[in-house]
């Protein structure tokens, strides 16, 4: 089966926004005579606040294939196998549970107040009653919901094939590591954006 992966819808729409805005008020500072002496440093300016929006708002994740699953936080990245899973868990938000560890999922948060109710409406509208003692952070049309669901289906297909061994989960390791590249990226934003306020 192909590797899926998962962003958060909510995430993604308020990244394409704070990039919207950067490149308007970069434009609005290159194009403003008298605004800004140094060009050079609002294009620093401006790329640096992209690349931290990117690197917080756009590249956490979670993947999923037939070995497992990936989770790629804003800092760590966590490579469960299938065979150390427990649980998942949509409490506060996408949760991983293996023995010892709980992993949460930055990419899959669940939902506040006002979107469980918006989410709750919308499913009883499309389809039919909520069972009783559903979380909000279950119900499919949440980002949570349906991380949990993509991380569920390919779970019970591949156990159901016989693809995933039992029993042996306190033996299997969960790999951590760090996230070179985007803390590389957070790091060049957040020195593109000092850089243009020291000197600009």
């Amino acid at each position: 089966m192909p590797r899926l992966t998962f962003r958060s819808t909510f995430t993604r729409i308020l990244c394409g926004i704070a990039w919207a805005i950067i490149a308007a008020v970069a434009i609005g500072l290159l194009v403003s005579p008298g605004v800004s002496a140094a060009p050079a440093l609002v294009i620093v300016g401006a790329l640096g606040a992209a690349a931290l929006v990117a690197g917080i708002l756009w590249s956490p994740s979670i993947s999923v294939d037939d070995e497992g699953v990936q989770v790629d936080n804003i800092a760590l990245r966590y490579r469960v196998p299938w065979a150390a899973l427990i649980h998942v868990d949509t409490r506060y938000s996408l949760q991983l549970h293996t023995p010892g560890r709980r992993i949460g999922v930055t990419a899959a948060p669940a939902p506040g107040a006002t979107g469980s109710l918006r989410a709750a409406r919308a499913h009883r509208r499309s389809e039919g009653p909520t069972t009783p003692g559903t979380r909000p952070g279950e119900l499919p049309n949440t980002d949570s919901g349906r991380a949990a669901a993509l991380v569920r289906d390919r779970w019970h297909a591949l156990r159901d094939a016989g693809r995933v061994e039992a029993g042996v989960a306190e033996t299997v390791p969960v790999h951590v590591s760090a996230r070179i590249d985007n803390l590389l990226l957070l790091t060049a934003g957040a020195a593109g954006v000092v850089l243009a306020i020291v000197l600009g």
